[in-house]
């Protein structure tokens, strides 16, 4: 018998995580852009019950999604498994359920899935350090973990809301489609890691709302000073499993 999760001792936001990386649907109220395919597939919904073009392309969105989120799943498992816990589980038995051998299991994901890892295990997590290497996971994705995160996720949301506040004043109603983008840019699917907005963000939290431009330039900086970055980390991590023969 293997151990239960009472004797591992995982950690509730490591568990909150994957718990809501596991819920995948599909919306049909998303804003689906039939002549150019959005950067990302909207979740939380049904698929059309006819045989329109609009059907296939959610199929395949569907077959996505499933993709990106079960790589990311693996990912945030193996990471924290090998390099994180202690106690470790039984890494064999974590080997033979991905379908490789045990020394395959660090190709499963490289440096900035652990720094994200031991991100998420702090008392003040930075959300954006977490999220970065994970491609499918977004900001309501940490909903209902911890109260820090909970709070984080309030100011971000406010944030984000003075910023598309702020684009659609400057550029339209009609902006995100004239200016070729599927949604507006402060969109969490859009612009995953908030500090993307950068200098836009700065502007437009100092003329709506100055008090939260120190918290902004308190994220960028601890952003910024992260030890791992896209570019540190080499091709490594396998996100297909290749079928041997």
């Amino acid at each position: 018998m293997g151990k239960n999760l009472n004797q591992l001792q995982i950690p509730a936001p490591v568990v909150g995580l994957l718990s809501n990386l596991s819920k995948v649907r599909t919306d049909p109220i998303s804003d689906f852009n039939r002549s150019r395919a959005p950067r990302w597939t909207p979740v939380a919904t049904d698929l059309p019950e006819d045989d329109t073009e609009e059907w296939l392309y959610r199929i395949a969105g569907v077959s996505t999604e499933l993709a990106d989120r079960s790589a990311d799943i693996r990912a945030l498992i193996t990471a924290y498994s090998q390099a994180v816990a202690d106690p470790r589980p039984e890494l064999s038995a974590l080997a033979k359920w991905q379908r490789v051998s045990p020394s395959a299991l660090r190709h499963r994901y490289n440096e900035q899935h652990v720094q994200a890892v031991r991100e998420l295990l702090k008392p003040e997590p930075l959300i954006d350090i977490v999220l970065e290497p994970f491609i499918s996971v977004v900001d309501s994705d940490f909903r209902g973990i911890t109260p820090a995160l909970d709070e984080q996720l309030k100011i971000r949301e406010r944030m984000r809301t003075i910023v598309s506040e702020e684009f659609i004043a400057l550029f339209g109603v009609n902006a995100p489609k004239q200016l070729g983008f599927v949604r507006n840019p402060a969109d969490e699917r859009i612009t995953r890691p908030i500090d993307d907005l950068s200098s836009f963000m700065s502007t437009a939290l100092k003329r709506r709302e100055p008090k939260l431009l120190t918290v902004f330039d308190t994220w960028h900086k601890r952003f910024q000073a992260r030890a791992v970055k896209p570019e540190d980390v080499k091709a490594t991590a396998t996100r297909v499993r290749r079928v041997t023969k």
